[in-house]
């Protein structure tokens, strides 16, 4: 039996939930492989099971990782888990990706939120301590130990919001799409003394919204706030409003 654990991830939340759930599965003799649909634009294979994972967005998926999932998945009736993760105890995003897996006739048997540490705090809320990071792990790692229990036992858990705040959700995240579009122009910049070129955050930025030209880098519109190029520059180049920042490490 083999499964595809299907996801997208920002900062490093969701992809290190994601090799959670490879692991626990792998415990259970089901092999996995990861997919990150900001590196894999298609799928080709087909799978005894998916797994869907995505950070919350203003209380939904980000749009890429939505769109990806409405390309690539063909009408099927295989099992599905889908997981969220975010700072707080849920989000919609789990909701707003099973209707459209329901519409192309899959079964979500396991579906729920797994709380991680605030990795948003250059923008807003307080940086998490080690300590905070570390509690979430370890909580991160029994919840998915449970949900792949009870997901190869066939049992139906279903974790839901209501379809008011799914709805509101919806509306709520076209604003921030719109805001997010240009978030990167406007807040940041390059330590041109501390770049040593690499290129990481340009060859790794999920929209190519940053490019590098005549010795500088510069922004496009089709930012989506993920700040993946924030936190895993090797040299901690990018500022901040012209400020430096401690990254942000799970």
């Amino acid at each position: 039996m083999q499964a595809a654990i299907i996801y997208f991830s920002g900062t490093g939340n969701t992809e290190y939930v994601a090799k959670l759930f490879k692991k626990h599965f792998e415990y259970g003799g089901v092999s996995c492989v990861l997919i990150d649909v900001s590196k894999k634009r298609t799928l080709n294979e087909e799978y005894d099971f998916y797994v869907f994972g995505a950070p919350i967005h203003a209380e939904v998926f980000p749009k890429i990782y939505i769109d990806w999932v409405a390309k690539n998945l063909k009408e099927d009736n295989k099992k599905c888990l889908i997981f969220s993760t975010q700072a707080a105890n849920k989000g919609s995003g789990p909701d707003q990706l099973s209707e459209i897996l329901i519409k192309k006739g899959y079964r979500i048997t396991v579906q729920d939120f797994i709380t991680m540490p605030n990795n948003y705090y250059v923008v807003a809320f307080e940086k998490p301590t080690k300590e905070e990071i570390k509690k979430a792990k370890e909580r991160a790692e029994e919840k998915v130990k449970s949900l792949v229990q009870k997901f190869l036992k066939d049992e139906i858990y279903i974790n839901k919001v209501s379809k008011i705040r799914l709805n509101l959700a919806k509306i709520e995240y076209k604003f921030f799409y719109r805001f997010s579009k240009g978030w990167a122009r406007r807040n940041l910049t390059v330590d041109m003394k501390l770049c040593v070129k690499c290129l990481k955050c340009v060859k790794n930025c999920p929209t190519k919204n940053i490019k590098f030209k005549d010795n500088s880098f510069y922004f496009e519109d089709s930012c989506i706030s993920c700040q993946k190029c924030l936190h895993t520059c090797p040299t901690n180049a990018y500022l901040y409003k012209g400020k430096k920042f401690e990254q942000y490490k799970i």
